[in-house]
C-alpha cells in the first residue's frame, strides 16, 4: 500500500507539466511574470499586506495586484479572503502601467475623503479583462500615513484593499528599475 503510494505520488509529480502545457489556452495555468512585489507584514497598522505588479505569460498588458480585500463596510474591514484580489489594470506596456501608476501616485496628494473611480477586477487568481467594473479610490489620511482605499460593492457589503503611499511609491520605483533594466521588453 505505502508502494502503491509512493508510485501514484511520482506519477502525478511526472504528468502535471505536461498537463499544463498541454492547455496554453486554458487561462488559469498561465504563469504570472512579476515585475515588482512587496510583502508588507503590518503595513498599514491593522493587516499584512501583498502588492504587485506583473504581467501574464502570453498575454499583453500588465497589472497591479492590490492583494487580497478585506470584506466588510467602510468603517470595519475583515480579512479572511485567501483566494480573490483586487487587480488595478495599468496598460498595455511598461510605459503606460509607469504613467498610469504616476497618475494614481498624484491623487494621494488630494484632500480627505477624495474619491475617483478606476477600472478593476475582482477574480480568483488571475484578472479577468472582460470582468472589469468600477472601483472606487478614496483618499485616508491618518496620523502619520496616508492611503488609498480601492473597494468594490458586492451585496450590500464592501470589498476594500489598502495601500500606503509609501508602498505605492516603491512599486513605481521597482517598475522604472525593470524598465532601465530590461529596455527591450515592452
Amino acid at each position: 500500500m505505502k508502494m502503491m503510494k509512493k508510485l501514484l505520488v511520482v506519477l502525478l509529480v511526472a504528468v502535471m507539466p505536461a498537463l499544463t502545457y498541454a492547455q496554453p489556452n486554458n487561462r488559469l495555468l498561465r504563469q504570472r511574470l512579476e515585475i515588482v512585489e512587496l510583502d508588507n507584514e503590518d503595513a498599514v497598522g491593522w493587516h499584512d499586506t501583498s502588492v504587485e505588479v506583473f504581467g501574464i505569460a502570453g498575454e499583453e498588458g500588465y497589472w497591479l495586484s492590490l492583494g487580497h480585500p478585506g470584506i466588510g463596510t467602510d468603517l470595519v474591514q475583515l480579512d479572511f479572503d485567501p483566494v480573490y484580489e483586487l487587480f488595478i489594470p495599468l496598460g498595455n506596456t511598461l510605459a503606460e502601467a509607469q504613467e498610469k501608476m504616476q497618475e494614481i501616485k498624484a491623487f494621494f496628494k488630494s484632500a480627505r475623503k477624495s474619491s475617483m473611480q478606476i477600472e478593476g477586477c475582482l477574480s480568483a487568481i488571475l484578472p479577468n479583462p472582460e470582468q472589469l467594473e468600477p472601483v472606487t479610490v478614496t483618499v485616508r489620511r491618518y496620523l502619520t500615513s496616508r492611503l488609498l482605499e480601492f473597494s468594490v460593492p458586492r451585496g450590500g457589503l464592501v470589498r476594500a484593499s489598502y495601500i500606503s503611499k509609501n508602498e505605492f511609491g516603491s512599486l513605481l520605483v521597482g517598475v522604472k528599475i525593470h524598465r532601465k533594466l530590461h529596455p527591450k521588453q515592452q
